[in-house]
């Protein structure tokens, strides 16, 4: 069985997606000390968790793409029936360069997602000049169960993908070197690292 189940969005798709969650989450992390909660995240914006509905283009919500790119991808693994039966909520993320997510996992969902919509600079060595940016999503497996013995996956937030794993799996997210942030900025043109994390459920009737 797959580890992860990675889905890539085109790039005019993804370049909208983007845009509208950018803004969404410069606007939300500008005010988070009003609106944002605290989980997993250590430092930058976390909203709160809100179950998905109405995938109609001309909805105003935030997560309507989000929610459109979970249904064609789910529907690569679930009958109709079966999709019948899920329920999806998520949250928008917005994390300056030094915020990152502790060790957690999301209990009895069945899938985690996650959807980048922008790495906050996050670049490959090279472009950092042999300096890890860093800001990877930290996947930690039990290969064998029972025994103490973990192994590390880690996968760099590249923008327009969505990644989907077991619910149960401990993840955490990694901070970003100081190169990734823009000293001094201005709030609008902050590097934040831009993310959707989704939970996929089981209905209870």
């Amino acid at each position: 069985e797959r580890l992860v189940r990675r889905f890539d969005v085109r790039a005019s798709r993804g370049a909208a997606i983007n845009s509208r969650l950018r803004a969404a989450a410069r606007s939300a992390y500008t005010g988070s000390s009003a609106c944002g909660v605290t989980r997993s995240n250590v430092g930058g914006f976390h909203s709160g968790e809100e179950l998905f509905w109405g995938a109609h283009p001309a909805d105003p919500h935030w997560y309507t793409p989000i929610h459109e790119l979970m249904l064609e991808a789910l529907q690569l693994l679930h009958t109709p029936v079966e999709l019948d039966a899920l329920s999806i909520s998520g949250w928008l993320n917005a994390s300056p360069p030094h915020a990152h997510h502790q060790v957690h996992d999301h209990g009895e969902s069945l899938y985690s997602a996650v959807y980048f919509a922008d790495s906050g600079g996050a670049g490959s060595e090279a472009e950092l000049g042999g300096e890890t940016c860093s800001g990877q999503l930290l996947l930690i497996t039990q290969p064998e169960a029972g025994v103490d013995r973990f192994e590390y996956v880690a996968l760099p937030p590249e923008p327009s993908t969505l990644l989907l794993f077991a619910g149960g799996m401990p993840h955490a997210v990694l901070p970003r070197a100081s190169q990734c942030g823009i000293t001094g900025a201005a709030p609008d043109a902050l590097a934040l690292r831009v993310s959707v994390a989704c939970n996929v459920s089981l209905m209870v009737e």
